[in-house]
Formats: C-alpha cells, structure tokens, sequence
C-alpha cells in the first residue's frame, strides 16, 4: 500500500518538474529531506493511534491499534529494522513494546493472565524493558504469584533506579509476603523526599482491576501467598 502522502508528493514533484524544472529540483530536495520522516509516521501510526488511545482510557480500541501494528511488523521488517534511524540510534523492540502495552490494556480489564502472556512476550523480545519488567511484576502479584511478582519488580527497580511506579509495587509485595523491613528498604529514598507513600502506592495499585473468580493462583508454601489466594486480591 503506497501512503497517500507519497502519492501527493510526486504528483507536485511532477507538475512543477514540467512546468518549472528549476523550483522542480528544489522541491525533490526538500522532499527527499521530508518523505523518510513521513514515511516512518505512516509506518508506525497504528503504534502511536494505540499509546494515545491507552492514555485516554480507551483500552479496547488502544489494543486493537497494538494488534494491527504487530501484524504490520509481522509482514515487514523493515520497521524493526530500521526503528534505530528514527530513534537517535536507540536501539529497542518495537514488537516488545507493543506486546508490553496490549499487556497494560488488559491489566487496567482485570486480565492479569491474559496480561502476563504478553508481558512475558515483551521480555523475550526486549528484557531490557523496565515496563515490561513491571508489567510481568504487576500481572504475577495479581495472580498471587508473590514470589516471582518480587522478582520481576526487583528486576524493573534494577533496570530503572528513579522508575517510581517500580518501587512501589516492589515494596507492596514485599509488605503483601510479610517483609516489612524489605519495603522500607526500597522506599527509603521515596520517604526521605517527603512523597505520600501511601496514596501514591494506593493510586497506583486502584488502577488494576480485580482479577475474575478463579483467575488467581499464589505461591505455594508461604502464608502470605495463601491468604492472597483466599482473600480479596484488591489494592
């Protein structure tokens, strides 16, 4: 599919190469400047439609976007590939980040498995992802997965020391299995800032929907993953 924009590009290029061959030139300059920047937009829109439409809450539609980006990578690599270029030479998986935020969308439903399937992919893809990390982090807690929930959040806090939303679900874990001491620890930095620990930890923990009945699995052999099983899974 030949984006539009192309399309109006070489028709102008065209009229003013016939009549005006000098502005013609000036033109294909400017246009070989602009098109790349274009052609990438046009390339990754459906991964930006999906970011904007996850900010505004819109978690079904925002999906959909992520899925039809996945399946234009699917068909060409090029996006992948070329992704650094566009970057500033950064380099990371724009397949991992989509499957990072359909994980998120179905974290904010109350799918924390359906979640943690896609956080995981997002990890074999990029596990230099501190979002992907703490998706896994959050999707395991929400299944009573205490121990490798623990895991996942110490991973994200190692990968993104500042990482906030990181801290705060590594100290909940850790206070949910019994470690109090543990959770003072990681919020230390957090406490000696003067930041409301509590509502910022219960703002982030109300935006995850409880898991369906059935949904959750905790560990084995801990109290704390016992109860998490029996009781209300909610922040």
């Amino acid at each position: 599919m030949v984006a539009p924009f192309l399309l109006g590009a070489l028709a102008i290029l065209l009229a003013l190469a016939f009549w005006r061959p000098g502005a013609g030139i000036l033109v294909a300059v400017l246009l070989l400047l602009f098109l790349p920047g274009r052609w990438w937009r046009w390339r990754t829109r459906h991964f930006r439609r999906g970011v904007r439409r996850l900010k505004r809450g819109d978690t079904a539609r925002a999906r959909s976007e992520f899925e039809r980006f996945l399946h234009e990578i699917e068909r060409d690599d090029r996006i992948e590939r070329w992704q650094p270029v566009f970057n500033l030479g950064r380099r990371y998986s724009y397949a991992g980040a989509a499957h990072s935020n359909i994980g998120v969308t179905w974290l904010h439903e109350g799918q924390p498995r359906k979640a943690l399937h896609h956080f995981e992919i997002a990890r074999r893809l990029d596990d230099g992802s501190a979002q992907a990390v703490f998706g896994e982090a959050a999707a395991r807690r929400r299944l009573g997965q205490l121990r490798k929930g623990e895991a996942a959040a110490e991973r994200a806090v190692e990968l993104r020391p500042g990482y906030l939303p990181a801290r705060l679900l590594l100290a909940a874990i850790r206070r949910e299995r019994g470690d109090a001491e543990g959770a003072e620890e990681v919020l230390r930095p957090l406490a000696e800032e003067g930041r409301d620990i509590e509502r910022l930890t219960r703002d982030m923990l109300a935006q995850w929907p409880d898991a369906p009945q059935g949904e959750g699995r905790a560990d084995e052999g801990t109290e704390a993953g016992r109860m998490v099983d029996r009781e209300d899974r909610g922040p």
